[in-house]
């Protein structure tokens, strides 16, 4: 049964409190008074401050409302109910008379447990009084002892001192006797390390020179040879255009004459069906003059300003791309060439005139559409450098008025990309230098770019040398099929949406491979950076040293070297 008192931890130690003065060594002292037991120190510490006589009896007046409170419960509880129509005022009695024999034991032992309480009050008082004046003893002994250690411990230091200081001083005029002769070394030594090192950058000087002059003479000379090339060069081709335009100015003559005795052919035969047409003959004949004029003037502005097929062709066959050479070619010198600005507008008009005929051939064959070509442009976008787009973006824009910039936003791509298909023969000659692995989007690759090279050169062919027979048929005949330049060129449509479509997928798992790998080496570079330089996460970076600065800029470089090869490589392969 509850007591009617509730004691809690903090109610019971509220009222004690000890301050005892002491120092470091009281523990040490002989003397000291026997320890408390681990409850009473435990209490002891807990204590804040002192329990004044208030407090107790305001704590006193707590329990007893408490009790009461208990009492009024106990009473509510034991109140009795209803239970059977056969209660008798017996039991009722009964029950009261149990109900104050419980209520007599409850006062009972709240009694006892309050007089133990103040009895241990007491006796914790009296141990306060005693450990009090145990302490202020010992405190007072000690001090005294401490005084006397300290005065002698003075004297002792003072002795020390002064003969600390005569060795500091022989020391020093020993240091600064040995700093004279070291210094009278050293002096001596950089006078003749000064003179070596005037010779030899003398020296070095006069070979640079040498040097110098030696290059800027080769380079001269490498430079009139070129020169002297181009000019070589610039001449041929110069002349192999005036002869190519001779003779298709030549076979335009030609045309526009046998059209012309044909037309008065024709004419003469139905000169007796038709007395009209032979009267308005004369103005056909002029008429049809004009026309042929202007038909030869549109044709040759077109030869000079956009070329021919064959010419393109042509100028395309002297930068000498071919699977051959590119695979006896250094992979180095594969790049240059590669990355050469005639190199590459001269396999851009090439290719763009490639897609115009393309598109031509659709446009103007009734049984195909434009609608039948497969739609490579997600493809392209994947490849194709936003800075290039959004710059014929700009210049289309530019150009139009405001009624028609909605029509030019939209700037068609083109379908062959130069650096694209450069890389076919790259590819091809040096698989180990492109290829990091041997995966299974680099074999598709590689595969892919084989059939197209084939296609790409056989066109190549068909155009300089006109078309080819190929046989096709079982091992009983053969069947001859003439190859012509519209089929090549739907044959190398085909294969260059296969390899388009496995270089995007080889080019996506490459630039993720390689992103990963220059971040991981700029993260080390950096921790590396911040373990030498003790920089702290937040970027202090304090008083660093010349050494400690000049390797954090060699960071900072090398990481924004590895963003420009990760760009350069994207502008490259796109």
């Amino acid at each position: 049964m509850a007591t009617g008192v509730e004691w809690k931890e903090s109610e019971k130690v509220a009222g004690i409190a000890l301050e005892f003065p002491a120092n470091d060594n009281a523990t040490s002292s002989p003397s000291s008074p026997p320890k408390l037991p681990r409850r009473l120190r435990r209490r002891l510490i807990e204590s804040k401050s002192p329990s004044t006589v208030e407090e107790i009896e305001a704590k006193l007046k707590e329990a007893d409302l408490r009790r009461q409170q208990f009492y009024e419960g106990l009473s509510n509880k034991a109140r009795a109910k209803m239970r059977s129509h056969s209660w008798s005022p017996l039991q009722e009695t009964d029950l009261g008379q149990r109900l104050e024999a419980k209520l007599k034991a409850a006062e009972q032992k709240r009694l006892s447990i309050l007089s133990n309480a103040q009895m241990r009050l007491a006796k914790l008082d009296e141990l306060r009084q005693a450990a009090k004046t145990g302490l202020e003893m010992r405190f007072v002994k000690e001090r005294d002892e401490l005084g006397m250690k300290v005065e002698s411990r003075v004297q002792q230091a003072e002795t020390n001192r002064m003969l600390l200081l005569k060795a500091y001083r022989q020391r020093r005029a020993a240091k600064e006797e040995r700093a004279a002769q070291s210094l009278m070394r050293r002096m001596m030594q950089d006078s003749k390390y000064k003179e070596c090192v005037r010779a030899a950058i003398h020296q070095k000087r006069a070979a640079a020179e040498r040097k110098r002059l030696g290059l800027l003479e080769a380079e001269k000379t490498r430079a009139h040879a070129r020169v002297l090339r181009v000019r070589k060069v610039a001449k041929f081709v110069y002349s192999q255009r005036e002869i190519e335009r001779r003779r298709m100015k030549d076979q335009l003559e030609d045309r526009l004459q046998k059209a012309k005795r044909q037309r008065e052919e024709y004419l003469r035969q139905r000169g007796s069906l038709h007395s009209s047409v032979r009267a308005n003959s004369k103005v056909i004949n002029e008429q049809g003059e004009l026309l042929a004029r202007k038909l030869a003037r549109c044709w040759r502005r077109f030869v000079r300003l956009r070329r021919t097929t064959f010419s393109l062709t042509k100028s395309y066959n002297d930068l000498e791309i071919s699977l051959e050479s590119v695979r006896s070619m250094p992979f180095e010198k594969l790049a240059l060439q590669m990355e050469s600005a005639n190199t590459i507008q001269t396999v851009k008009a090439l290719l763009d005139r490639f897609e115009s005929r393309l598109m031509i051939s659709h446009a103007a064959t009734p049984t195909r559409s434009l609608s039948n070509l497969e739609n490579i442009d997600h493809l392209v976008m994947c490849v194709t450098s936003p800075k290039r787009r959004g710059n014929t973006n700009n210049r289309g824009v530019n150009r139009v008025g405001s009624s028609r910039e909605g029509a030019q936003r939209h700037v068609k791509l083109s379908r062959y990309l130069v650096r694209v298909v450069l890389c076919a023969y790259m590819i091809l000659g040096h698989p180990d230098e492109v290829f990091s692995e041997k995966g299974e989007h680099e074999i598709a690759l590689a595969e892919s770019a084989a059939t197209f090279v084939q296609e790409f050169e056989l066109l190549i062919k068909i155009i300089l040398d006109g078309p080819t027979h190929t046989t096709q048929g079982g091992t009983n005949s053969s069947v001859p099929n003439q190859l012509t330049f519209r089929s090549q060129l739907e044959a190398f449509d085909r294969s260059w949406c296969s390899y388009l479509y496995s270089f995007v997928a080889w080019k996506v798992k490459d630039a993720k491979l390689l992103e990963e790998d220059l971040v991981k080496a700029a993260c080390q570079l950096e921790i590396s950076m911040m373990q030498n330089c003790k920089l702290t996460p937040e970027g202090d970076t304090g008083s660093l040293s010349h050494d400690m600065k000049a390797i954090q800029k060699q960071v900072l470089f090398l990481a924004q070297l590895f963003l420009g090869i990760f760009c350069e490589w994207l502008f490259l392969i796109g």
